[in-house]
């Protein structure tokens, strides 16, 4: 073991001794003084950095820079650093951090979420661009209002189960839009694999779960040494390749047996006759990247919905009361009724904030090829830049009280001419309580593809609930703690969910 080690040090310290060198030389932003060699690791948490990050942010400003064994660390806590740099420099910053374990060994540096800009990213937007506009999501709507309706009839059925139930109604709709797959249940295989994988995704991309991301030369021990990360790298290729083939493979034989449903996967593999290896691959990948970045914000942000009811029933009655002036009690609420529904609108938003799905959106990366100049720093290229979106969420100059779970924080007013808008119009950098939504989905050339979709399944689920349900009061004890990982929902909890009168029983059972 020593030996390794002295050959481990040989090889990676003179490298660490040159950026030490040129990074002594740059102006780089205020943070927290580094160690020789590691840097500020043992100061960076692994579980919610984002509450360290914030903390930073008081003590040294809203632009920080950090180490990790030599690699430079920008932390952004403020709307306009965010702003100034992943949206006005967005082309400088479209990058991705390189991550040994999930990338490299496992593979997930072909797909949307962690491979470099280039053309192949620019092919997964182009093609996410197609079915994910603002009219086509449009044209989902009925599918989302038919699937809502099940969801409630399973949460009438076994409300006890109601995260379950969620969980499996955000899978049903996105995998019948991503690959015309219609999931029975909880237990259904397609949904299980995705949800595996998914799982595998978050466990790997956690800061210091495995050694090699930070001495990427490790990756090169061989597998008969029996080192545990070449075992769970073998584990997880599994599953990322049955994730990635099972789904795709079921909707090309049903369109050779002419039973394939309209879907995001049947539009690409009809859109070309002579497809090449690579058209398949791409295509492979954004149909898993479709399913799996549309289930996490919304199941998320759902059951921090249901959590945040328990909480406040005093909101929950205004929100119903506003629900039934628009919609009454013989139907239930469409996407038509969104516009006059300001209070639900409002109170989506704050689930949004007060407990953001992403705390911190997943990292960007300065180019390699030059330095970048912000204010009076030298940001180093090759730089990792992390967004705090939780510590702008909870920033009080950007939304006073910002712990306090309030609605009636975004104000519709009206224009000059009568037209209606919310007081955030006229930026997010430069307004209180601007809408949530800015720093929710991610930011520049990585913001998230399908947030429109997962916004209409926010609305759409947060709205029937409202309107059949009384959440009532939590039934666990003290209110949960939320994941600590970079996709945070509420750890488990119990409440009670029951009809609001017979009329809601009719309708549920009337479709």
């Amino acid at each position: 073991m020593l030996h390794q080690a002295l050959i481990l040090a040989t090889l990676v310290l003179p490298i660490f001794v040159l950026l030490h060198r040129r990074n002594t030389k740059l102006r780089l932003p205020p943070g927290p003084k580094p160690l020789p060699f590691i840097g500020n690791v043992l100061e960076i948490p692994t579980e919610r950095p984002w509450i360290k990050y914030a903390e930073w942010g008081r003590i040294y400003g809203d632009v920080i820079h950090i180490k990790a064994f030599g690699q430079s660390m920008i932390v952004l806590n403020s709307a306009k650093a965010i702003f100034d740099l992943l949206e006005r420099k967005g082309g400088l910053y479209a990058d991705r951090p390189r991550v040994v374990m999930a990338g490299d060994m496992v593979g997930w540096n072909n797909s949307p979420f962690l491979g470099q800009s280039g053309s192949r990213h620019k092919e997964y937007r182009r093609l996410f661009a197609e079915v994910l506009s603002a009219r086509k999501v449009e044209e989902w709507r009925p599918l989302q209002q038919a699937k809502v309706v099940q969801l409630a009839a399973q949460l009438m059925e076994s409300p006890d189960a109601f995260r379950a139930h969620i969980k499996s109604h955000v899978g049903n709709l996105i995998f019948e839009i991503s690959h015309g797959h219609v999931v029975k249940d909880e237990n259904d295989p397609l949904l299980s694999v995705a949800q595996q994988v998914d799982h595998d995704f978050a466990e790997m991309v956690v800061p210091g779960a495995f050694l090699v991301d930070v001495f990427p030369i490790l990756r090169h021990i061989p597998s008969w040494t029996g080192v545990s990360f070449k075992r769970k790298a073998k584990q997880y290729r599994k599953t990322l390749s049955s994730a990635l083939e099972w789904p795709y493979q079921q909707v090309r034989e049903q369109l050779a047996a002419g039973t394939a449903l309209p879907s995001f996967t049947t539009g690409l593999i009809e859109r070309k006759e002579n497809a090449t290896e690579e058209d398949e691959f791409n295509w492979k990948w954004a149909s898993l990247g479709f399913v799996l970045a549309g289930s996490d914000t919304s199941y998320g942000s759902l059951t921090s919905f249901v959590l945040a009811m328990s909480l406040h029933p005093e909101v929950q009655r205004k929100a119903q009361a506003e629900i039934d002036s628009i919609v009454g009690h013989s139907r239930l609420p469409t996407f038509s009724d969104r516009p006059d529904m300001p209070y639900v609108e409002g109170l989506m938003r704050e689930v949004y904030r007060w407990n953001p799905v992403g705390p911190i959106a997943s990292p960007h990366r300065l180019t390699t090829e030059v330095d970048d100049v912000y204010r009076e720093w030298t940001i180093p290229k090759g730089s990792v830049v992390i967004a705090n979106s939780w510590g702008v969420m909870h920033d009080p100059e950007v939304y006073p009280n910002p712990f306090e779970f309030n609605p009636e924080r975004y104000k519709l007013g009206k224009t000059s001419d009568g037209i209606r808008v919310w007081s955030d119009s006229l930026g997010p950098d430069q307004m209180v309580n601007p809408d949530p939504r800015k720093f929710a989905f991610g930011y520049g050339r990585r913001i998230c593809p399908g947030q429109l979709l997962a916004d209409d399944t926010v609305f759409m689920g947060i709205v029937t609930m409202l309107a059949l349900f009384e959440l009532g009061p939590l039934t666990s004890g003290k209110p949960p703690q939320y994941t600590p990982n970079v996709i945070s929902h509420p750890e488990h909890f119990a409440c009670s969910l029951t009809p609001r009168n017979k009329q809601a029983q009719d309708l549920v059972m009337g479709h």
